[in-house]
């Protein structure tokens, strides 16, 4: 993506509406909460994107908690400043929706009855009530939505390109003192503007200044394309153009994904030239009818009904052809007329095919996800000119934290095993299979089934009446 690494104007508004009406400024802690600067950060950075960037922040938490009490008594700005350097490298997307999270989750439950019903009726009276809190705007302003006011006084962390840099914006909300779980726990939370900035050592020109809309904000992407490894496509690229008059094999039709695929593409793509779906034949059901099955049952193919209706089986009849093969076998399993006609004529095959089980028998899963790929990489390789996109499952990319590219690094493991080969490692899982098949037909193995089948029949010998029914 194109970077402008240009820092956002701070989202503050002058006090537009204080010429309409004087603006009641509500205090939050206290009156409404017991919220802390460190309670909603440390759950930001609890439920940060990645698993790395999570132990990361955790530990700066740690820190800064510890640090904390020094600091507060130091200087009550500064520390909240350091608290927040931990939410730098966070998008305002993300803060935004953790924040509403946050407030639906841990704050709305623990909303003190009194001081909400003296601000409701502040609202329904018209009073423009701003809430003044030391949490931050991503925080306060799902409250204030909840609450019916209009607008804020919060902290506010600056964003370069959508990216917070960890750097509060002035004016800094500082925590109250020490004395204030005493001295301030009324439920009026209405505080005089003089006294409010006497408080929070700043001008009331300041205050006013800082307060914002408690309406979220949508900042457009100017560059919303990422250009990978920096190259970049053509201009005015169009999948309905590039697939125009294409001939495109689908393989895993029957799996969910490959049923939304196809659905979708004769759809919103009626310009393609052809669909050739190779699905295998099962004992007596052919391929043909167990495709028929699933345009008749699933739901995903009803837009199609309503838009050709009578016509529908003309439209597929011109558009898809169903050929019966297995991937599990060389050659795709196709006749040999049918895969010399396919290797001249397509363009694109799509592969949609593989097991998804979390446990499956070791013989299912490497016949189905690793052999079956090899034979769809050979039957490609045969083709005049067809290209492939092969569709894999989030747990192919292992435990790498971010984005994952999709350039191939041969013989890549998570944990960077040295010297791994993926050849070597294939034939050794199919000599564990056959060496486990062996050992369950061996004369051991069956002489303790027979055992086993011989003390059952014994135990049930004695058994009468509605005992055997058990």
């Amino acid at each position: 993506m194109e970077q402008t690494n240009q820092l956002e104007p701070p989202n503050h508004k002058p006090d537009a509406a204080a010429g309409a009406s004087p603006a009641v400024y509500w205090r939050v802690e206290g009156s409404l909460l017991d919220l802390t600067v460190v309670e909603p950060v440390a759950f930001f950075t609890w439920n940060s994107q990645t698993f790395a960037e999570r132990w990361w922040r955790r530990g700066l938490i740690f820190v800064m908690a510890a640090l904390r009490p020094f600091l507060y008594s130091t200087n009550r700005k500064f520390a909240t400043r350091v608290v927040h350097m931990t939410l730098r490298g966070v998008t305002r997307d993300r803060l935004d929706l953790l924040g509403e999270e946050y407030f639906l989750y841990k704050l709305k439950p623990q909303l003190k009855p009194r001081g909400l019903e003296k601000v409701q009726a502040l609202v329904r009276a018209g009073a423009d009530v701003v809430l003044v809190s030391q949490g931050l705007e991503h925080v306060m302003k799902p409250l204030a939505q909840h609450l019916g006011v209009k607008r804020i006084v919060a902290n506010r962390l600056e964003f370069r390109d959508g990216v917070a840099t960890g750097r509060l914006l002035e004016p800094v909300i500082r925590p109250r003192g020490g004395f204030a779980l005493i001295w301030e726990q009324s439920p009026d939370g209405r505080r005089a503007p003089k006294t409010l900035a006497r408080q929070l050592d700043i001008t009331v020109e300041q205050l006013r200044g800082a307060t914002i809309s408690a309406g979220r904000e949508s900042v457009a992407q100017e560059h919303p394309i990422v250009h990978f490894e920096g190259q970049r496509q053509a201009t005015g690229f169009s999948v309905r153009r590039a697939l125009a008059g294409k001939h495109v094999m689908l393989i895993g039709v029957t799996g969910f994904i490959g049923k939304v695929w196809l659905a979708n593409t004769l759809l919103e793509l009626p310009e393609i030239g052809k669909i050739y779906l190779l699905i295998r034949r099962q004992k007596s059901n052919p391929a043909t009818r167990r495709f028929e099955k699933i345009v008749e049952e699933s739901p995903v193919f009803d837009p199609l009904f309503e838009r050709y209706e009578a016509s529908l089986g003309d439209y597929l009849r011109d558009k898809v052809e169903v050929v019966e093969g297995d991937v599990t076998q060389a050659g795709l399993g196709l006749n040999a007329e049918v895969a010399r006609r396919l290797h001249r004529n397509l363009d694109l095959i799509v592969n949609s095919s593989g097991l998804t089980d979390f446990n499956p028998d070791l013989r299912d899963a490497l016949t189905t996800n690793t052999d079956a790929a090899m034979n769809i990489l050979e039957f490609v390789r045969a083709t005049d000119h067809a290209g492939l996109l092969h569709l894999s499952t989030c747990y192919v990319a292992g435990e790498r934290d971010g984005r994952v590219a999709e350039k191939l690094i041969p013989n890549y493991t998570p944990h960077r095993v040295p010297n791994f080969d993926a050849e070597q490692e294939l034939r050794s899982l199919h000599e564990l299979i056959a060496k486990a098949e062996a050992q369950a037909e061996g004369a051991d193995v069956t002489a303790g089934l027979k055992m086993q089948s011989l003390s059952k029949e014994h135990a049930a010998k004695g058994l009468q009446g509605a005992a055997l029914n058990n």
